[in-house]
């Protein structure tokens, strides 16, 4: 296996010769220790050098001058002269300038933007002030603002706090991603349906219905938020019924309605448009609410010879209506209270 590893790429003599060197040099180490070359003579890893750094380093080796007779055949003194020439070509304030306007990119990681950091680092001769220097790029070219205030909120940051901080700080928006990524509200398809709360919950209904938007009314034939229909109240002239216009009448003044009874809600502040729209289910009966919303099926119909809004076709097994609906009927109901755990309103047949 050790036999087919790949040797390092050619040794590049244009562009960033500096860095590139320094690149080669190392790649060239590791080969050496990996293949077991390292305990070889130094003519033998010389020769190994030369063929693997191209042509162009031999042609470069080629005009070396050495001190004594022999040197060309010793690996370390052959370095230092690819290190002399390869050094000279590196400007060190360019080089620096790239250092200062490298800047964590939008979809960056922060371990991507530190190696790079650190790999600029090495041709700008920062000696002892390295770490410094790092520290202080990333202050200032780190993509989120948040992190630089809380760099900046150290009196004395350290390379190795800077890099613990922004490390956190990457990893807690990941997992805010996630939670936000996972954060679907499932809803219960099987609910059972809830029923009216009780009158004390009568005014917390009444001001979540008066958050609704406008609607059309069939009462006043304007439109207008809940409760606040300017019909309710009023005599109609053309049958004498409460709550609507008369130019929203649609009956006749003395058609009746006779043999209904009706089981009725207590209830203390009921709207003046009252329906079941939609309810929910709660863990306790006790605890359970409705809540109102507009819906197209909404008709004023006549009951008794008043004219009352009701919803037509709820599908539901019960239906409501507000006792001052009833009051207002010119022929009142046979009126039964239904002691049971869920209060509810039904027509009856005699």
């Amino acid at each position: 296996m050790m036999e087919s590893l790949k040797p390092p790429a050619h040794l590049k003599l244009t562009g960033n010769v500096d860095s590139n060197w320094r690149v080669f040099k190392q790649r060239f180490r590791l080969y050496l220790e990996a293949m077991g070359l390292d305990t070889k003579p130094d003519a033998r890893k010389v020769a190994l050098l030369l063929t693997i750094a191209g042509p162009e380093a031999v042609e470069v080796y080629n005009t070396f001058v050495f001190d004594e007779e022999g040197d060309g055949a010793k690996l370390d003194k052959v370095l230092s002269k690819f290190e002399a020439h390869c050094s000279p070509k590196k400007n060190e304030t360019y080089e620096r300038y790239v250092f200062r306007c490298r800047m964590q990119q939008q979809s960056e990681s922060f371990d991507s933007f530190l190696t790079d950091l650190k790999i600029k680092a090495q041709s700008c001769n920062f000696e002892t002030l390295r770490d410094s220097m790092v520290r202080d790029q990333i202050v200032f070219g780190i993509g989120d603002k948040k992190v630089r205030e809380r760099l900046l909120r150290e009196a004395e940051l350290t390379l190795e706090a800077a890099i613990k901080i922004c490390h956190a700080s990457e990893m807690s928006q990941k997992h805010l991603k996630t939670f936000s990524e996972m954060g679907v509200v499932n809803v219960k398809e099987d609910v059972d349906v809830g029923a009216i709360s009780r009158p004390d919950n009568a005014r917390h209904s009444a001001h979540s219905r008066q958050k609704m938007d406008s609607f059309s009314c069939k009462r006043c034939g304007t439109q207008h938020k809940p409760r606040q229909c300017p019909a309710f109240g009023k005599q109609c002239s053309n049958c004498q019924g409460k709550n609507h216009f008369a130019k929203q009448c649609f009956s006749r003044r003395n058609e009746k309605q006779k043999g209904k009874s009706v089981n009725v809600v207590e209830d203390t502040d009921l709207s003046d448009t009252l329906f079941v729209g939609t309810v929910n289910c709660e863990e306790k009966p006790e605890d359970q609410i409705f809540a109102v919303k507009e819906d197209k099926w909404i008709v004023p119909l006549q009951i008794n010879g008043t004219i009352i809004t009701l919803k037509l076709d709820t599908g539901a097994k019960a239906n409501l209506i507000s006792m001052s609906d009833i009051k207002a009927m010119r022929e009142r109901p046979k009126l039964q209270k239904k002691d049971t755990c869920t209060e509810r309103l039904q027509w009856t047949e005699h």
